[in-house]
């Protein structure tokens, strides 16, 4: 039988149950320098790459112990030729509770710009 605990933020869940910031982007970081370097750009294998990068970033955001905590990850994978790229976000959430991290990796022929985003649910 379970009851209600009657808990609606992250802070009644203790001190590291709210989404972290900075050790998200530690993990973002870690995980985008050791799949991304030396890897050169091919269109065939950039859908791939992303999809594994999204699903490695994944675990180990989870592996956190962010069990209240709905997670999207967005992984953006591109050729670079000298081209200007912006990337926008925007989410409608609650400041108190909500966060995400952000990184990025780039090299000769390509750029990876990874978000992570942490929403609370009740």
């Amino acid at each position: 039988i379970y009851e209600n605990t009657y808990i609606t933020g992250p802070a009644g869940y203790g001190e590291g149950a709210k989404f972290q910031r900075g050790k998200v982007q530690d993990i973002l970081r870690a995980v985008l320098k050791e799949r991304m370097e030396k890897q050169q750009y091919d269109p065939v294998k950039a859908a791939q790459i992303s999809k594994h990068i999204a699903e490695d970033l994944r675990e180990k955001v989870k592996a956190l112990g962010y069990e209240r905590y709905k997670l999207v990850i967005q992984v953006t994978l591109g050729q670079k030729k000298g081209q200007a790229m912006r990337i926008v976000s925007r989410c409608l959430w609650d400041t108190n509770t909500d966060n995400f991290a952000s990184e990025y990796y780039e090299n000769d022929s390509l750029y990876c710009v990874c978000q992570a985003f942490g929403l609370y649910y009740e």
